[in-house]
């Protein structure tokens, strides 16, 4: 089967499938400092492979031309920061779209940190006919997955990845039947918003373990202001022993802060948008 790809590495083990069992005509991807899973496996894969890369959001003009000129069966994606315009007049499109929430419940680009701010103890992932109303297509497949407490949003991710993999397998070994009876979203979407910047951003007045749970929920779009600048933190360990200080750089990118209790030791990275505040 040809199959156009978009997304990132979230979901690299259904690229793999993908790439092994059919041909991808084309990946498209991009890059968001946000995200603990970039792009960098995915397109490194793809390179190796030999499949055309793509930064640029796709046409109509372009989805035609895959669909009716190159062949294409199938778009797939998983994890993709873009809206696809839906082609109009084609009667051969067909797209699957994964999303990592138990759909119609958290619709949304964050569902995954929105469940841990939310204290939800349980999320999964859905697979599901691409349509006009992002997140809105009939359900091809789900899997459940508890959140046990020492999981971070990563875990979560991860058991995501290896569930959508073996859903994928079961809906291509049949596409046809998976497609007939693929079923509508009964209950009307229940959309969940970006997390509140508090329940992302690390302060002096937190604990060692409030800080360690705003990482847990977050990851890399945990904040912190040092100095002047605002950061993306992509590491975070704790100590219990106090700072003199609010804040010590050892180096760009590794600094000691200041908690109620002890201190953070953070590796972060410049968030370009809020600097200099």
């Amino acid at each position: 089967m040809n199959i156009v790809y978009f997304g990132s590495d979230v979901f690299l083990s259904c690229f793999e499938f993908l790439a092994e069992r059919h041909h991808i005509l084309a990946l498209y991807t991009y890059h968001n400092e946000e995200d603990y899973f970039t792009e960098y496996a995915i397109t490194r894969r793809a390179k190796e492979l030999g499949i055309p890369v793509h930064y640029e959001s796709i046409s109509p003009e372009e989805i035609t031309e895959y669909f009716c000129q190159k062949g294409c069966e199938l778009f797939f994606i998983a994890e993709y920061n873009r809206i696809l315009p839906m082609p109009k007049g084609l009667p051969g499109f067909r797209g699957i779209n994964t999303h990592s929430s138990l759909l119609p419940q958290g619709g949304g680009y964050y569902p995954i940190e929105a469940a841990m701010s939310l204290g939800l103890t349980r999320t999964g992932v859905t697979m599901h006919k691409v349509a006009p109303q992002v997140d809105s297509g009939q359900i091809l497949a789900q899997r459940e997955i508890d959140i046990t407490p020492e999981m971070d949003s990563v875990d979560v991710y991860l058991q995501n990845a290896a569930n959508a993999r073996q859903m994928l397998e079961e809906i291509l070994k049949d596409l046809d039947g998976a497609w007939e009876r693929a079923v509508p979203q009964r209950e009307q979407m229940h959309r969940w918003r970006r997390p509140e910047p508090a329940l992302l951003t690390l302060t002096h007045g937190q604990t060692r373990a409030e800080a360690e749970q705003v990482f847990r929920r977050a990851n890399c779009m945990t904040q912190v202001r040092l100095g002047e600048r605002w950061y993306y933190v992509s590491a975070l360990l704790t100590g219990p022993t106090p700072l003199a200080e609010d804040l010590r750089a050892l180096a760009e990118d590794r600094w000691l802060y200041r908690v109620t209790d002890g201190h953070l030791r953070l590796v972060v990275h410049p968030i370009p948008e809020r600097s200099d505040e």
